[in-house]
């Protein structure tokens, strides 16, 4: 089994994981799971993503698959060019936030469905390692989709604001200047330069050093936008401080829930801040298993799903009409609830306490066992096994997670008060680290 395939994408180190061999290998396994169609393919702006993509294409052409090559662009936008367009398969050569030596694939099913394990990627595997490919010409077409891209989003938004932002060197530089200009900003840029070397720091907006990046270069400015490596995640500064992404989901639920009517998915780490003003808002909550591609599964079953988003800042918009995950029109959104004064809500959120995600060893062999005896012990109390187990207690929450990829399993709680929280951590804690 190749180590790079993971849960919900490929990703690993260039030329000790992932050369172009293997890149091309991949492209030849995934033209034979999708057979001779279209395909789109875009890449991020890392030092040796032309080379991974030209391997993949080369793999993918092999099989019979004709592709349309829209070069270097920003995760959503490719998202957006296969939707317009009606295809049923696209690829984006990235590794999002991670250090600048790796490399990865994101695989994407109609409508920006991402694929999961389940969807496509254990068959692509399959085919990877049995070498059974497919042997047919395809053709290779360069096609242009930013244009419409910025467009049919900037119709959407009407701003008059001054917007610091900071790319991280990140791809998505390529777009969202001119986006965000688009709807009414005015830009001061920070790391725009796209440098597949990362220079000053990981493109990730949850990272205190890209969000202290931004804030020494901010002055005046409304609000601050930091993106990741792909664009598709966001994250937001206003007065001077970074908007927690349990309050980032909150705001957009409300948001959401305004314009229709529905339900709102979040990851079930979330705070129960964003239940509590889903329901106030006239929403339904429905928690999801951590990872994006569980969430746009959802998404793309049930067309009561107006707005989902999770802790990492993915965040995605069926209200909107983009059931996939788009930092960029993230922080459009996030531009117009600050010039429609709408971020004041954030001061009648309350704040509840929430522990640091701890990352516990614990050997791959041992992870079931440590959450079947955590719901034994806890049997009492009302427990969520749909990701790992949460236990409900009176006075707040403590989740419990196997790593996918890591001999590590993660606790993360949140309680009403701080006092509370100590209890509720040192227990679970003790209870999990026992156990490993």
């Amino acid at each position: 089994m190749a180590s790079f395939f993971h849960a919900y994408d490929l990703r690993g180190k260039f030329q000790d994981q992932i050369s172009e061999k293997e890149a091309e290998k991949i492209g030849k396994a995934y033209g034979t799971y999708t057979g001779p169609e279209k395909v789109m393919v875009g890449r991020d702006g890392r030092t040796h993503a032309e080379e991974v993509t030209s391997a993949f294409i080369r793999g993918l052409k092999s099989t019979g698959a004709h592709i349309l090559d829209v070069g270097t662009l920003p995760t959503p936008v490719v998202y957006y060019g296969m939707a317009e367009r009606e295809l049923n398969h696209a690829v984006v050569v990235t590794a999002s936030h991670n250090p600048s030596e790796y490399t990865g694939f994101k695989f994407t099913k109609t409508d920006g469905l991402a694929m999961s394990r389940e969807g496509g990627m254990a068959e692509i595997e399959e085919i990877y390692d049995s070498e059974n490919f497919s042997e047919e010409e395809g053709s290779l077409t360069e096609v242009e989709v930013e244009k419409s891209y910025i467009e049919g989003i900037s119709e959407l938004f009407d701003v008059d604001l001054e917007v610091a932002v900071n790319y991280g060197n990140g791809v998505a530089a390529k777009t969202a200047p001119r986006l965000l200009e688009a709807i009414g900003c005015s830009l001061k840029n920070v790391n725009m330069e796209v440098d597949g070397n990362f220079p000053n720091h990981l493109p990730a907006p949850h990272e205190k050093e890209a969000q202290n990046a931004l804030k020494e270069k901010m002055s005046d400015e409304d609000m601050g936008i930091i993106f990741d490596g792909d664009g598709d995640r966001a994250g937001f500064i206003v007065e001077g401080e970074y908007i927690s992404e349990d309050k980032v989901l909150a705001l957009f639920a409300e948001e959401a829930l305004e314009d229709k009517q529905g339900k709102v998915v979040h990851d079930l780490r979330a705070s129960k801040l964003v239940k509590e003003i889903v329901e106030r808002s006239g929403g339904k909550a429905v928690e999801s298993r951590v990872g994006h591609t569980f969430i746009a599964e959802m998404i793309h079953a049930d067309e009561e799903i107006v707005f989902a988003g999770e802790l990492s800042g993915h965040y995605y918009f069926p209200f909107l009409g983009f059931p996939w995950d788009d930092g960029l029109l993230a922080a459009c959104l996030m531009c117009q609830i600050v010039e429609d004064g709408g971020i004041n809500k954030l001061k009648n959120y309350p704040d509840y306490p929430v522990s640091p995600e701890l990352r516990i060893d614990c050997p791959h062999g041992k992870k079931e066992v440590v959450i079947q005896k955590i719901s034994e012990k806890y049997a009492d109390y009302d427990l969520s096994t749909k990701d790992g187990v949460k236990i409900n207690f009176k006075d707040g929450w403590a989740l419990i997670r196997p790593s996918n990829t890591e001999e590590k399993m993660s606790v993360r709680c949140e309680a009403d008060t701080e006092e509370a929280l100590k209890k509720i951590l040192e227990k679970v804690e003790a209870d999990v680290r026992s156990l490993c």
